[in-house]
């Protein structure tokens, strides 16, 4: 990857780490001034399936869009741009020069009260506007809070994106799991263990980083009460009581019990705060996992990017338009630096004349060829999206508004900047013109549009000067509703996540869309029900309360054949382990000294020739239909005085 252009843009100078979900690496922007660095996530999808692949493009345009407002904040790095190519997605980001937090967590060396404190204030507030945004991070660990170099601000990086959706794509033909888990352990709680964090996760693992700076000791090493599961740490280290009742607090295995909120911390905190942050704060690294910033040093500008990038000229004049620094002006050639002839003529004054009139049909003939280009802007009228969910912005790289899916016709407005073209229809905004994404056709021009100089010939016919018509091209084919039948059938299997991807792939163009939207939020409020109901059930199961948790399935259930399913499968469960209960001991052997009593009693029920002589004549009378008819499991033995 080591010099590969990305997206016609970014050059990969360094490899920075690898996973599982793909590789990170350090890029040069090559459209910006100063070639600056960025930072670039890779994400391999798991599978080249085709629904695989839908399912992980629309949680990847989620995730990026989610980074997009997260990066408002100073202590989080900005998102610069995501896309994709040959079906494989890239997020970009600032890069942030400095070394993680692990550098400075070092096994037997404990940190002072002060620097946990501080370290507190700085990331608690960072953790109050993600949350805000609605947002778990779910790995807050050493090695996701990086520090900068420059003013040792902390940063808190690596949202989880890529890794949800890596996850996501590797269970998508496999168990039904409607939550993905992410996470490392000894830092995630139990609850997100079981894929349904809480904002008190991530509470919970910035409390585990607090014990392990004080403790010296890394969580995979921590000790727990084998009772209420809490860690046990408060005999290793010697600070003052109430830091020690706040830490307790956020790092309880219950996430009831935690703090609700990083607000709520802070709150508790506010009377340890010194005046004064601890001047030997944050404990010089003995290490640095991060790979030293990049040479200032440019590398070398990729080769002239394909005509279908760059700008449409004006036709008429030989001046052509500023483009990347890689792409040099046309200049007239150098004089020859060997001595004139010494015999004076006209030569030279001919030689420059017809120098500068080649550079100006060069002009006329490059600009002629980026109209013609395919890829520009020109003359076009339509273009079609080549790829699946094209995004449609409020401006020129601003906001989504909408998004487009693959064979849609795009009516544009004929107005541009830079690489962006403006569209009306299907939706009003602004789409990247890039051949990567839509396909136009472009219209010839007229004759004399091409012209550098007044034409003196009769105008053209009107056959020459009129613009073609372009061909009508078919509507896009709604598929919304059977995609929302598809989705719907995906819920009843037990799949929320996957239903909800599969319901947010309908257009807003589309005639279902409304009722995909609204068919989104029933599903997730059922599922919460469902969710919370069954663990009650569960609970009663263990504390062998089988009447309740038959009655937790005779209850009134949401309409999902999933979750009906598996309350049916515990309470059968239940009636069973009930039926067991029910089911008296069979009589004790009779001992020898008890041997002439077994006679006396035993043989009237099992004697065989009563069935025959007295069972028939005697089923008329009143009297005895109700002994055979009691339930065997309700029928009492003799007592040993009968």
């Amino acid at each position: 990857m080591i010099g590969k252009l990305l997206d016609g843009r970014y050059q990969v100078v360094q490899v920075l780490s690898g996973g599982g979900f793909g590789e990170t690496y350090i890029a040069q922007d090559t459209r910006r001034p100063g070639n600056p660095v960025c930072v670039v996530k890779h994400l391999k999808p798991a599978s080249s399936d085709p629904e695989t692949l839908v399912v992980a493009r629309r949680l990847f345009n989620s995730e990026a869009e989610t980074l997009e407002t997260l990066g408002d904040h100073p202590q989080i790095p900005r998102l610069l741009a995501y896309f994709e190519e040959d079906e494989e997605f890239y997020l970009v980001q600032d890069y942030i020069a400095g070394h993680t937090l692990a550098a400075e967590l070092v096994p037997g060396k404990p940190w002072q009260e002060s620097w946990v404190i501080q370290l507190l204030r700085e990331v608690l507030p960072v953790l109050e506007f993600v949350h805000s945004q609605g947002v778990i991070h779910r790995d807050v660990k050493p090695e996701n809070l990086l520090r900068n170099r420059q003013d040792n601000q902390l940063f808190l990086v690596d949202f989880g994106a890529v890794k949800q959706i890596s996850n996501q794509t590797a269970i998508a033909n496999g168990p039904l799991n409607p939550t993905v888990v992410v996470g490392t352990p000894g830092y995630m709680p139990s609850e997100q263990g079981k894929g349904q964090p809480r904002h008190s996760s991530d509470i919970y693992s910035l409390g585990i980083i607090c014990l392990q700076a004080l403790t010296g000791i890394k969580p995979v090493n921590f000790r727990y009460d084998t009772k209420t599961g809490e860690i046990l740490w408060q005999h290793l280290v010697d600070i003052s009581p109430e830091l020690a009742t706040i830490l307790n607090q956020m790092v309880l295995y219950h996430f009831r019990e935690r703090f609700s909120s990083a607000r709520e911390v802070l709150t508790a905190l506010q009377p340890l705060i010194p005046a004064n942050p601890p001047v030997d704060y944050p404990p010089p690294p003995e290490l640095s996992p991060m790979p030293p910033q990049p040479p200032p040093t440019p590398k070398p500008v990729p080769p002239v990017p394909p005509l279908s990038e760059q700008r449409t000229v004006a036709v008429g004049g030989g001046n052509l338009p500023q483009q990347a620094t890689s792409r040099p002006s046309p200049t007239p050639p150098p004089r020859p630096t060997s001595p004139p002839s010494p015999e004076p003529d006209n030569l030279p004054i001919l030689l420059f004349g017809g120098a500068i009139a080649a550079i100006l049909a060069l002009g006329v003939g490059i600009a002629f060829a980026l109209r013609q280009e395919p890829g520009t802007l020109g003359e076009q009228t339509s273009c079609t999206v080549t790829v699946g969910g094209l995004n449609v912005r409020s401006s020129p790289g601003g906001t989504v508004v909408d998004v487009v899916e693959q064979g849609t016709v795009l009516a544009l407005t004929g107005a541009q900047e830079n690489a962006w073209v403006e569209i009306n229809d299907p939706v009003s905004g602004w789409v990247y013109n890039s051949e990567q994404y839509i396909e136009c056709d472009a219209v010839s021009q007229p004759a004399e549009v091409v012209s550098p100089t007044p034409s003196t010939s009769p105008s053209p016919s009107p056959e020459v000067t009129q613009k073609p018509k372009p061909k009508p091209k078919p509507k896009p084919v709604d598929n919304g509703v059977r995609t929302l039948a598809a989705a719907t059938e995906t819920y009843q299997q037990g799949n929320l996540e996957k239903a909800i991807a599969q319901a947010n792939s309908i257009p807003r163009t589309s005639s279902a869309y409304n009722d995909a939207q609204a068919a989104i939020r029933n599903w997730r409020s059922q599922w919460s029900q469902a969710e919370a109901k069954y663990n009650e059930a569960l609970q009663a199961f263990d504390a062998s309360q089988w009447d309740d948790v038959i009655a937790y399935a005779n209850s009134n259930l949401p309409d999902n054949r999933y979750w009906r399913e598996k309350f049916q499968q515990l309470a059968a469960e239940a009636k069973k382990r009930q039926a067991e209960a029910k089911k008296e001991p069979p009589p004790p052997e009779p001992s020898p000294s008890e041997s002439p009593k077994p006679p006396s009693v035993e043989p009237p029920p099992v004697e065989s020739p009563e069935p025959p002589k007295t069972e028939p004549p005697e089923l008329p009378k009143n009297e005895q239909p109700e002994q055979p008819e009691v339930p065997l499991l309700e029928r009492t033995l003799p007592s040993p005085e009968e």
